[in-house]
């Protein structure tokens, strides 16, 4: 009997099981990253979206939209911390709720709102990097709990006799229902900042071409 394949293009290994359509490596890729052939994105890779959203706050720093922001971040935490306390429910959701609620022990709120927006002007820009909308939501979640050090531990290696750092994983479907909560408060904010890098970097190509224009007539 033929064993069945990785559902993955181009991947060719043997299904983890006859119930897994992934190998063992994209089924534990698609666990943590959202999608079996989802990369990772990284702290580096995210910084120079971050750092035009924090530029666009510089250059807006009375502007209402980001304590208003602020208070929809803080409308999330006050209902994640509710739902944090019940002991009844849907456990993926008691999942997202803690982390939200030890996310925000551990950060200010711009950080996580920039942290956000920067995910959303990334996937604006960058579409293909991202392999589905769940692997966006798992992403944007990734990212934000990367803000907080509560996930991370320390575990004695004894072939080494150093201590390690371990990372508590987060399950797929809470990941996604973290991700799903900031994309619906931010997304909408962070398409419109999409919209008006846009229209700056055309204002600057269209100036810079009318410049070009104006030598080349000089005589």
């Amino acid at each position: 009997m033929t064993a069945r394949l990785c559902a993955v293009p181009n991947c060719g290994t043997p299904a983890a099981s006859g119930y897994s359509p992934h190998c063992r490596r994209h089924k534990s890729v698609l666990r943590r990253q959202g999608a079996p052939d989802q990369r990772g994105v990284t702290k580096a890779e995210l910084a120079p979206y971050t750092a035009r959203i924090e530029a666009r706050i510089a250059k807006n720093p009375d502007s209402e939209a980001w304590p208003l922001m602020e208070e929809a971040w803080a409308a999330i935490v006050v209902d994640a911390q509710s739902t944090a306390n019940h002991r009844v429910g849907n456990r993926y959701q008691r999942s997202a709720a803690n982390e939200i609620a030890a996310i925000a022990q551990d950060c200010n709120p711009g950080k996580v709102i920039v942290t956000v927006l920067g995910m959303v002007l990334f996937w604006h820009e960058r579409p293909l990097r991202f392999a589905s909308d769940e692997s966006l939501r798992v992403q944007i979640a990734r990212r934000v709990r990367a803000l907080s050090q509560r996930h991370v531990g320390l575990r004695y290696n004894h072939r080494t006799a150093k201590q390690v750092r371990v990372y508590r994983e987060i399950t797929p479907k809470a990941a996604a229902m973290l991700g799903r909560k900031l994309m619906t408060a931010f997304g909408g904010v962070g398409l419109q900042l999409a919209e008006l890098d846009e229209r700056d970097r055309k204002a600057a190509h269209e100036a810079k071409q009318r410049l070009a224009t104006a030598i080349s007539k000089l005589n």
